[in-house]
């Protein structure tokens, strides 16, 4: 203040004029006097009087340009430096976007349940269907939940540009087709166009938007916002589960299929209506840009997705695989429906606690212990499991730490690259996710009938007793060594950025 002062003094005293700019000058002098004596904190508090701020570049320069572009009295900011400044929106923390993560819940109770539902039908067309053909009909899941991924990760490159909100419905239309589709089929390869493609590629449309939104909306809360969201195929493949086998049993299953296309339509379209995107500079991304290039070029992102890979290799395929184990293993179809029940139950409690418990524990220290866990489960229970009880407690654990795994990697990409690309960043996750998937089962099938497994089922379903079990131990010795290696990929994740690492960027 002392230097705004002596510079006015200075300009009074050497270049006096009889012109009003001096007596502006002036004026402005007793003003600075006054304002020093009464409020000595006002000119830097308040925007208002911006010229008289001490990081107003004019200020510092000379008297006379003071007194030339500054007139007595408070100068108001224009509109245009007002919106400048404000160059960040806090999320809410709640308020909407508890709209959003319900929304985000309806979209993967009917989409993503149905899918986690595919080893009721998986094991209906290799024993009804398509009896024989149990690696031809394993690629129809499979190519499900690939296009899903992999097809999710381009279409998350401009589905901020064309909005959560078409992406959605349009994705409800191919959904709903996929399952009317797969009603008409004959042979095993229209299963691959309708129920495996089409399916996928609807879901790939919704599914960036589903991962991404509830993590925009939240900070403090995001974990738990990403779980609730994600928890809804969880609950989904519980109830769809049990739906279908009744379907199945009393209307057959191309009508079963027919209503799951309503139902999965009905509760995408009210999804995609609610659902709205949160931008942090209150814009939306519409091209990928060399800042995302650069996030998915560093270390720590890098090292991520290859633990996502190898993780998801082995991720899918109890899913798709313990229906069949639990029938090659004297155990009847309702049986191994309600295993896959189970699985699907303790799916949503992982999700939902996975996102509560990486608030507070870290996202990255929940996510290794998710992996390294689910590796261990699979290793040492389901590879000696023959009975429903043991089998009961193995879907369980796994259930609750893959369900965790799963809705802890958008949490996590948020958490270290910020909220600006993720959405791009969530699709090339999952799409990396989705290969693994792809790939993953129809190898563990392979490793099955290779070893003389997974045929033992009569034509009528009923089992004809176990197969070989040395069969299955090698099956399971892939996914849950597989799976093993990721949880050792994670373990260099958490010692490169911290397992409670917070990033501060978030644009």
């Amino acid at each position: 203040m002392s230097e705004i002062t002596s510079s006015l003094h200075k300009t009074e005293v050497d270049e006096k004029s009889p012109h009003q700019g001096d007596q502006n000058g002036s004026k402005l002098e007793g003003l600075v006097h006054e304002t020093q004596q009464t409020h000595p904190s006002s000119l830097s508090s308040k925007p208002s009087v911006t010229a008289l701020s001490a990081s107003s570049s004019t200020v510092h320069t000379n008297g006379s340009e003071i007194a030339a572009t500054v007139p007595v009295g408070p100068v108001i900011v224009p509109e245009s430096t007002k919106e400048k400044e404000i160059t960040r929106i806090e999320p809410p923390d709640g308020g909407y976007g508890w709209v959003v993560v319900g929304a985000c819940f309806l979209n993967n109770f009917s989409m993503l349940g149905i899918m986690f539902s595919w080893g009721i039908f998986q094991q209906l067309y290799k024993t009804e269907v398509f009896p024989g053909q149990v690696s031809a009909v394993s690629w129809i899941g499979t190519l499900a939940f690939g296009s899903m991924y992999i097809i999710g990760g381009v279409f998350s490159l401009f589905a901020a540009k064309i909005g959560y909100r078409k992406m959605i419905l349009i994705g409800s239309i191919l959904v709903a087709g996929g399952c009317v589709g797969a009603s008409f089929a004959t042979e095993v390869w229209h299963l691959y166009l309708s129920q495996g493609f089409l399916y996928g590629l609807g879901a790939a449309m919704a599914n960036p938007c589903i991962l991404a939104a509830p993590s925009q909306w939240f900070v403090k809360r995001r974990g738990m916002a990403s779980g609730i969201g994600i928890s809804g195929s969880g609950i989904g493949g519980l109830v769809f589960s049990v739906l279908i086998q009744k379907l199945n049993a009393s209307i057959g299953y191309r009508w079963c299929l027919r209503v799951l296309a309503i139902i999965v339509w009905c509760s995408m379209v009210i999804s995609g209506i609610l659902i709205r995107q949160f931008s942090a500079t209150g814009a939306r991304a519409v091209n990928v840009s060399m800042k995302d290039i650069e996030t998915m070029r560093r270390p720590a992102f890098l090292i991520m997705i290859t633990g996502v890979l190898l993780t998801s290799f082995g991720y899918f395929a109890p899913l798709n695989l313990l229906p069949s184990y639990a029938v090659d293993h004297n155990l009847s179809q309702s049986q191994g429906a309600m295993i896959n029940s189970f699985l699907n139950g303790a799916s949503f409690f992982g999700r939902f606690a996975g996102g509560i418990f990486g608030d507070r524990f870290g996202l990255v220290n929940l996510t290794l212990f998710c992996v390294a866990t689910s590796a261990l489960t699979t290793l040492l229970i389901w590879m000696f499991a023959t009975t429903l009880p043991v089998l009961l407690v193995y879907v369980i654990l796994y259930g609750l730490m893959g369900g965790g795994f799963i809705s802890l990697l958008a949490p996590v990409l948020a958490e270290q690259f910020g909220t600006g690309s993720l959405t791009i960043l969530v699709g090339v996750t999952f799409g990396v996710n989705g290969f693994g998937s792809l790939t993953g089962t129809p190898i563990a099938a392979a490793i099955l009938a290779s070893l003389g497994g997974g045929e033992s089922s009569g034509d009528d379903g009923t089992a004809q007793g176990p197969v070989n079990l040395h069969a299955y131990k090698g099956t399971i010795g892939f996914i849950g060594g597989i799976m093993a290696l990721g949880a050792v990929v994670f373990v260099y994740l958490k010692c490169k950025v911290g397992g409670k690492h917070k990033a501060s960027h978030q644009a």
